[in-house]
């Protein structure tokens, strides 16, 4: 994930909250539930280009190489932490900000559930088991706010720019509390958007140096592969499922460079049938290639999904050296 940090000068710094204003109304926010005062003031340092009507309509989603607006990260993450800060009376601001429209509302609340769940103690015969059944979305083991699974809603925002500061919010979730997060994980491992989120925030060099699960790393990515090998066609235009497949070459290359387990469970997926799986493979391959692995180690793994390639049906009517006259036209 690019980092859309803002890191220009004046910029509050992470996790720090320097503003009396800011923090005035956050704690004024607290007392109502209502954001609309607090979000007024962090408008103008949000980063986020203002609308012409005064408000932030949602906006539509960004495309994986399309340039974002810098957004202050450092902001949200400050204003998150303190209103993790007030503890129990801040959990109706948090699900006010959770059920807003406005792409910097939702990165504030990702933030906030980030700080909550970072200091959550994992709850009791945790991690949960894969295939497990998702808990209330509301509530918690004690009753109030499950703020990972509240975390994961979120992931669900089609809109790239909310995605990324769930993606930043789920790693400091991921930093706090290390191998058991990354066990817990397999709740969000049944949507696609949420499994591209989870992948996207494991998949990062620093993160990854310090974690040793790489079981619980494998299994997140069988999860996450399975859904969408065995995805209906119906669900073939989805922008969830699409994202999925885009990301997961990527994320796999960068998990194999820490954990050699992943290697060998993509020599396992060498023998899928489905295409689209195919070409996730493929270019997985291709990303192994590009980075740190040896050239040999890409090519024994190419080779493997090579022989387990379908014959092409038909193979006698294949006239080799034609020409594809109607490729192009629709």
């Amino acid at each position: 994930m690019a980092d859309t940090s803002d890191m220009r000068r004046g910029a509050t710094p992470p996790g720090v909250l320097r503003n009396p204003k800011i923090d005035a109304a956050i704690e004024r926010a607290v007392q109502l539930g209502d954001p609309a005062e607090l979000l007024a003031l962090l408008d103008r340092s949000s980063g986020l280009p203002a609308r012409r009507s005064g408000g932030r309509a949602p906006g539509p989603d960004l495309g994986p190489n399309a340039p974002l607006p810098r957004v202050n990260m450092d902001l949200a993450r400050a204003v998150g932490a303190a209103i993790a800060d007030r503890g129990a009376p801040a959990e109706p601001l948090v699900r006010a900000l959770c059920s807003s429209t406005e792409e910097y509302a939702l990165i504030v609340a990702a933030q906030a559930l980030s700080a909550l769940a970072a200091r959550a103690a994992p709850a009791a015969g945790a991690p949960r088991a894969a295939g497990a059944g998702r808990p209330s979305r509301a509530r918690g083991a004690r009753g109030g706010l499950d703020p990972l699974d509240e975390l994961g809603q979120l992931a669900e925002d089609p809109r790239r720019i909310v995605r990324d500061g769930v993606v930043a919010a789920l790693r400091a979730v991921i930093a706090a509390r290390g191998d058991a997060l990354v066990g817990e994980l397999s709740s969000w491992t049944d949507g696609y958007l949420q499994a591209y989120v989870a992948l996207e925030a494991l998949a990062e060099r620093t993160l990854l140096a310090g974690l040793s699960a790489g079981a619980e790393v494998v299994a997140r990515l069988e999860e996450a592969f399975a859904i969408s090998d065995r995805s209906p066609r119906a669900d073939e235009r989805l922008q969830g499922l699409r994202l999925l497949r885009q990301g997961m070459p990527a994320q796999i290359a960068a998990l194999a460079g820490r954990f050699p387990e992943v290697v060998r469970w993509l020599e396992e997926k060498t023998r899928v049938e489905r295409p689209e799986s195919r070409d996730v493979v493929e270019q997985a391959i291709a990303a192994l290639r590009k980075g740190s692995f040896s050239d040999a180690e890409a090519a024994r793994l190419a080779a493997a999904l090579s022989a387990s390639a379908p014959t092409p049906r038909y193979l006698a009517r294949i006239v080799q050296g034609t020409r594809k006259r109607s490729k192009g036209r629709r």
